[in-house]
């Protein structure tokens, strides 16, 4: 397994608000990516909080023994359920934090185990078999509003409110995660992004990048260029692991 992570603060905005953490250590890795709440005071302190969190959860992984499903469970929630508490803590010490907050995507590999925990809409994608597919859902209004029928999803692309969360780190102390667990094919790769990579380059723009950079780096660094190439209106962010599970068959 190789990983790797990348971020830049692309063409049009002050400052970069997102942050992610990767790392691995034989067929142990944690891969974690967070953007900071556009238009919110201190977006980028309340991601780094959340990226602490992962490192923190990182070094207290015993990468000596397999973690089991249950435990790769609860290291997922306790990281996210961490981090949102200290976004709060951190939001309601200081005036000019007040309001902060951020999306936070982790995900731990053990093996041909993974367990992904999502708040908000960056993203996870798997790819393998020649195919990707999306594993997290976007908590966004306009994922609501395709839900229920009010938005067709070819129009999802240009609608006004495709930027407004529905959930995040640090508005409430009353957190719901989504935790998805699945089992991996040998020879698989997950990627996961903030909004500047996924509003600016299609799925099927992503598997074809991946199939001729199947090197972790040199894939995250085409793709931020190619965001930027069309505009770079957003931060940037791209954690990668390739060769999940060993080689595929």
């Amino acid at each position: 397994m190789q990983v790797a992570g990348m971020t830049n603060q692309g063409l049009e905005r002050a400052r970069n608000e997102d942050n992610y953490f990767v790392s691995a250590e034989a067929d142990i890795a944690l891969l974690a990516v967070a953007d900071g709440m556009g238009g919110h005071r201190a977006g980028n302190i309340a991601s780094a909080l959340a990226i602490a969190a992962a490192e923190k959860i990182w070094l207290a992984i015993d990468r000596s023994n397999m973690p089991t499903v249950e435990n790769a469970r609860k290291l997922i929630e306790t990281l996210l359920v961490e981090a949102n508490s200290k976004i709060i803590d951190e939001s309601e010490s200081a005036s000019e934090r007040r309001g902060m907050g951020t999306t936070l995507t982790a995900g731990l590999l053990c093996s041909n185990r993974l367990t992904i925990g999502h708040v908000g809409d960056s993203r996870a994608y798997m790819i393998n078999n020649g195919q990707i597919s999306m594993i997290t859902k976007d908590h966004s209004l306009l994922e609501q509003l395709i839900d229920t029928g009010q938005v067709k999803p070819e129009e999802a692309d240009n609608h006004p409110q495709r930027h407004v969360l529905t959930r995040a780190l640090g508005v409430s102390p009353d957190l719901a995660i989504d935790v998805t667990e699945l089992e991996i094919e040998p020879g698989s790769a997950l990627i996961l992004c903030t909004d500047g990579l996924t509003n600016m380059v299609r799925d099927n723009e992503i598997l074809a990048m991946y199939k001729e950079n199947r090197d972790p780096e040199t894939l995250a660094q085409a793709l931020i260029e190619l965001a930027n190439s069309r505009g770079g209106f957003d931060n940037i962010t791209v954690v990668i692991a390739t060769g999940i599970g060993g080689p595929q068959d």
